[in-house]
C-alpha cells in the first residue's frame, strides 16, 4: 500500500499522507512519495495547486520514533545514525521541504489533526494552512532533547514572530486550533467534517487563477522574507514585465473591458 495517495482533479493535486496507524509519521516511503508528487506536479501544466492532508487522526506526527525503535537488529547508535541520515538537509526531509517550497504553485495544508515536530515543520512550509477544529500543533523537539528540524526554526518565526516561536520551541507546549488561528499559524479554522470541502473549494478557486501571475506572486512573497525594499521593487518590476507579455494578461484586460469574468482555464 502506498504511503501517499495522490489524485489530481480540476487542476488540484490532492496528496493524502497514508500511514494512519503511525499517525502519518515520517517513516516508510512517505517522504519520498510526497516529494515525487510535488516534483512531478510542478512539471505538469494540468496541476495548478496542491492540497495535502492526513489519513486518520493526525496530519503528521513527525519522525517515526516508534518505527525506528522496533528495529532490534540495529544498535541504539546505528538507529540514531539512520535518523541523522534521514534528516540530512540534502536527504529525505530536506528534499521534501524544498520540493514543497519550490513547487511554484499554491500549496495548502488541510490540517485534520496533530502536526508535531517534523510534521509541524513540513506543515509550516505550505503557503496556507486550513485547520480542522481538531487540529493541534507542537514543536515537540525539546521533550526529546532535540533541536529543530524540517525547517521549522526558519518558518515559524516568520509566521508568528521570534518571541512566540521561542516560547513554542522552549516549552514544546500544544497549541490548539483556535489559538493557532490567533497566533497566525493557520489562516482559518473550520468544523472537522467540513475541512476537505473547504480546502478543495479554495484550491479549485486558486487553480482557476492566471498561472504565470500566481507563480511570480508566490516567488515575490517568498523573496520578501530576505530582500531589501529596493531589491524587492526591482523584483516586482521584473516579474510584472514578464506578466505583461503573457496571454493571461491579454485575457484579463479583455475581460475587464468587456465587463465579464476572465477565463484563465486555457492557460
Amino acid at each position: 500500500m502506498s504511503d501517499c495517495i495522490v489524485e489530481t482533479t480540476d487542476g488540484v493535486r490532492l496528496i493524502r499522507l497514508n500511514r494512519p496507524e503511525a499517525m502519518n509519521s515520517l517513516g516508510g516511503t512517505l517522504l519520498q512519495e510526497m516529494t515525487e508528487a510535488f516534483v512531478s506536479g510542478k512539471r505538469d501544466d494540468r496541476v495548478k495547486a496542491f492540497v495535502v492532508t492526513g489519513e486518520g487522526r493526525a496530519w503528521c506526527a513527525g519522525a517515526d520514533l516508534a518505527g525506528m525503535n522496533r528495529d532490534r537488529t540495529a544498535s541504539t547508535e546505528e538507529r540514531f545514525d539512520r535518523r541523522v541520515m534521514a534528516l540530512d538537509p540534502i536527504g529525505g526531509v530536506g528534499q521534501a521541504v524544498m520540493a514543497i517550497y519550490g513547487c511554484d504553485k499554491p500549496t495548502i495544508a488541510a490540517v485534520n489533526g496533530a502536526a508535531a515536530g517534523g510534521g509541524f515543520g513540513l506543515c509550516s512550509t505550505f503557503d496556507i494552512r486550513i485547520a480542522s477544529d481538531k487540529a493541534r500543533f507542537t514543536t515537540a523537539f525539546m521533550k526529546l532533547a532535540l533541536s529543530a528540524d524540517c525547517g521549522l526554526s526558519w518558518f515559524l518565526p516568520k509566521l508568528i514572530g521570534p518571541e512566540k516561536a521561542a516560547e513554542m520551541f522552549y516549552t514544546s507546549r500544544v497549541v490548539e486550533a483556535d489559538e493557532a488561528l490567533k497566533l497566525g499559524i493557520v489562516s482559518r479554522v473550520v468544523p472537522h467534517d467540513s475541512l476537505m470541502d473547504e480546502a478543495m473549494n479554495f484550491a479549485r478557486d486558486l487553480a482557476s487563477r492566471p498561472p504565470t501571475a500566481m507563480t511570480y506572486t508566490r516567488r515575490a512573497l517568498q523573496a520578501a522574507q530576505n530582500t531589501t525594499l529596493e531589491e524587492h521593487l526591482d523584483l516586482e518590476w521584473s516579474t510584472q514585465s514578464k506578466c505583461l507579455a503573457t496571454p493571461e494578461f491579454k485575457e484579463g484586460v479583455a475581460a475587464f473591458l468587456q465587463k465579464r469574468a476572465p477565463d484563465f482555464s486555457k492557460f
